[in-house]
């Protein structure tokens, strides 16, 4: 039987994929595991490999074309074996709003399309989502992704621009535009819908640095790459991680959804925007396993040669400006993640003991919890448990 090449789904929040280019044509022979077609997901692009040896049928999609997950396209198959009838599937074009926005029907059940001219509008589930809530036709917005797509961000400029009222527009001075890379739009559409629709609470606490910096010090000269800070924190968020099951989880339709695996993503600048790239499994990891791993991580983001595992799957992250000079900040929650701790930099502070002030080093942590999933209560006892290990690194043993 003809084996189907399908898109992949790459993480909970994958919706849909840009078909970027196919790399054989029709009736190629292919290996299992050539590359044979590159897709852009809203993390990354990447090339999707032969799921079997043999000549590769009946190929759907073109450049540009959006297609949801799960969708059918192309079968790879050997001497003699026959390619499946084709089931209804709505045309490629039309599939964008999959999977995170329902279609539009008619009585019959037919997609309806956006325009009278009967054309279909490139555009994703949230950026449809805002044009209906705004009253505004999906085929008005200019789009500013591949091929014309329509982004969030686009549907919500409309808004910004869009006059209160008929009055004589005051002069400006004089402005350029430039595009956002695929990164930064990316991520402006994401974070807007996390703030806007995951319930945001914040914890706030300056945690005791002395045995932290020790630590780094000390090993320095015993380890080869030597841990630093962000690397430390891996540690200690991900076992701390361990008995705080709600903030190592996810919200999903009522419910609460508790991983298995503490999966922490590390939140990484590159020239195109922020990057978060996944530790998988990092409370398995040994300190001498984890620091190559996350070091590595973060040169690959930075070089944009992240693969989509290494992309997908967080349960956590962890966001640290410390080596930038910022004493705190709130950080937006990665969504599905119920959770994120923001780091920033070492400070010393004055403490009363014993009749006198004292220097003390700390370090501010900032906590973002989803309060569908967690309460006050929750997050202060997981921020206590982190000072504990970090005060007593014996803790991790």
């Amino acid at each position: 039987m003809a084996t189907e090449l399908k898109v992949p789904t790459l993480g909970m929040d994958m919706e849909e994929a840009t078909i970027v280019r196919w790399l054989v044509e029709e009736g190629a022979d292919v290996k299992k595991g050539d590359p044979v077609l590159e897709i852009d997901t809203d993390k990354t692009s990447f090339e999707i490999e032969a799921p079997a040896d043999g000549a590769i049928q009946a190929l759907r999609g073109e450049q540009g074309d959006i297609l949801p997950v799960g969708a059918t396209l192309a079968y790879v198959t050997a001497p003699g074996e026959e390619i499946p009838e084709p089931r209804e599937e709505a045309p490629a074009e039309e599939s964008g709003d999959a999977a995170g926005a329902k279609r539009r029907e008619t009585s019959e059940g037919h997609a309806v399309p956006d325009s009278e001219d009967g054309r279909r509008v490139r555009a994703s589930p949230a950026a449809r989502r805002a044009a209906a809530e705004m009253g505004v036709p999906i085929e008005s917005v200019s789009g500013s992704g591949p091929y014309g797509r329509v982004y969030l961000s686009d549907v919500l400029e409309m808004e910004t621009d869009a006059p209160a009222e008929e009055t004589e527009p005051a002069p400006i001075d004089a402005a350029r535009r430039e595009p956002l890379s695929r990164i930064r739009r990316l991520g402006a559409e994401r974070t807007a819908r996390s703030f806007s629709e995951v319930p945001h609470f914040y914890l706030r606490r300056d945690m005791e640095a002395d045995r932290l910096v020790e630590l780094l010090e000390r090993l320095r000269s015993k380890m080869d790459p030597a841990p630093s800070v962000t690397e430390l924190l891996v540690l200690a968020v991900s076992r701390t991680l361990r008995d705080h099951p709600r903030l190592n989880g996810r919200y999903a339709g009522g419910e609460l959804e508790v991983h298995d695996d503490v999966n922490v993503r590390v939140a990484v600048a590159t020239d195109e925007g922020l990057v978060v790239p996944v530790i998988a499994k990092a409370d398995t990891l040994s300190l001498r396993e984890l620091v190559p791993k996350v070091k590595g991580l973060v040169r690959r983001a930075r070089e944009h040669e992240l693969s989509p595992e290494e992309l997908s799957g967080g349960t956590f992250t962890i966001s640290n400006l410390g080596m930038m000079g910022i004493d705190s900040f709130d950080a937006i929650i990665n969504t599905p993640e119920a959770a994120i701790l923001a780091v920033g930099r070492f400070r010393t502070v004055p403490e009363w003991w014993d009749g006198g002030w004292v220097p003390r080093r700390v370090i501010s942590a900032t906590l973002s919890v989803d309060h569908r999933v967690a309460d006050g209560a929750d997050g202060a006892r997981f921020l206590a448990d982190l000072q504990s290990v970090l005060s007593d690194w014996e803790l991790l043993l």
